[in-house]
């Protein structure tokens, strides 16, 4: 029998080695597909995307191009009236700009209810469907108000500032001819304040003047400025007549007459200021006063009654 040699591996031979199984691939889920209205809504909503951002700038545009309009103004040739169309009006409302708040500041002395009225905006209304130009016109046709100020705050907020005319003095007209005394106010330029009740005035300021004659409002700022010059005076003053538009007759408390010149009216007050210090001359019992007199003071005292000379009766 022949015999294997250890060194020999013609005997033994290894089994031959298979290949790897290659590894299963999963399968992919299977993918729904869109249905063609589910498509069609997809390639509206891509083709709206670029409108839509524009849209929306435009929008913003607009808004902050009525912000710069929107400052407040001063005066009525500060710049040209602010028109709102319709259209834009109209997109306000959409993006639900309504006014909700009408804010007035700096009314005092001024009605509401005209104020209101004249300010003309009421709640409910568009935002931008209105001119500020036009409000702020409006209020400054009332008497009371000097200058007004408008403005939007968004969303729907609508601030009106005024400032009033202060007042100067108390104008008297009518009282003769059987017509009855009418009294106005006055500002510091000689202007009729209106809408405005004088007689309550004169409660709330005990110191304004009551001022008599055609012309006395547009000469009451230049003797109110020498009387000031003079608060001996002045506190004394209750009332000033103007005379045949040349000069002044001051009424007192103690109802005085002081009879000024026509010419050197600011050294015949100043010479009263000097009595009054020296001698207290305004607070005699006196009916007249006359400075008309360069140099000259003639003071007339009231006539003293005289007794009546009475029947003696007989019992």
């Amino acid at each position: 029998m022949p015999r294997v040699s250890a060194d020999s591996d013609d005997g033994i031979r290894q089994p031959p080695s298979r290949p790897p199984r290659p590894r299963a691939k999963k399968a992919a889920p299977a993918q729904d597909r869109l249905s063609s209205r589910a498509l069609f809504i997809r390639r509206i909503r891509r083709s709206l995307r670029p409108g839509l951002g524009l849209v929306g700038g435009l929008v913003v545009v607009i808004l902050i191009a009525e912000l710069v309009r929107s400052v407040p103004e001063r005066s009525a040739t500060a710049a040209a009236p602010v028109r709102h169309s319709s259209g834009f009006a109209s997109i306000g409302k959409m993006l639900g700009l309504r006014i909700s708040n009408v804010q007035i500041v700096g009314a005092k002395e001024t009605d509401m209810t005209l104020l209101r009225r004249a300010i003309g905006v009421s709640d409910g209304e568009p935002t931008f469907g209105f001119s500020l130009t036009a409000v702020r016109q409006r209020v400054e046709q009332l008497g009371p108000v000097q200058t007004a100020t408008v403005e939007r705050e968004l969303p729907g907020t609508l601030i009106v500032s005024i400032t009033e005319r202060n007042a100067f003095a108390i104008w008297q007209t009518g009282g003769s001819n059987g017509q009855p005394p009418k009294f106005e106010l006055i500002d510091k330029q000689g202007n009729v304040i209106a809408d405005q009740n004088a007689i309550a005035a004169k409660r709330r300021e005990p110191w304004l003047l009551l001022l008599v004659g055609a012309d006395a409002p547009q000469n009451a700022q230049a003797l109110m400025t020498e009387l000031q010059g003079a608060p001996t005076v002045l506190s004394h003053v209750v009332a000033a007549e103007r005379v045949d538009g040349l000069r002044w007759n001051l009424v007192l408390k103690d109802r005085t007459v002081v009879m000024l010149p026509d010419a050197g009216e600011a050294a015949a007050i100043t010479q009263l200021a000097a009595l009054q210090t020296s001698l207290q001359l305004l607070d005699r019992p006196v009916e007249v006063i006359d400075l008309r007199m360069p140099g000259r003071l003639v003071v007339r005292p009231y006539p003293v009654p005289q007794p009546e000379s009475g029947k003696s009766r007989h019992t």
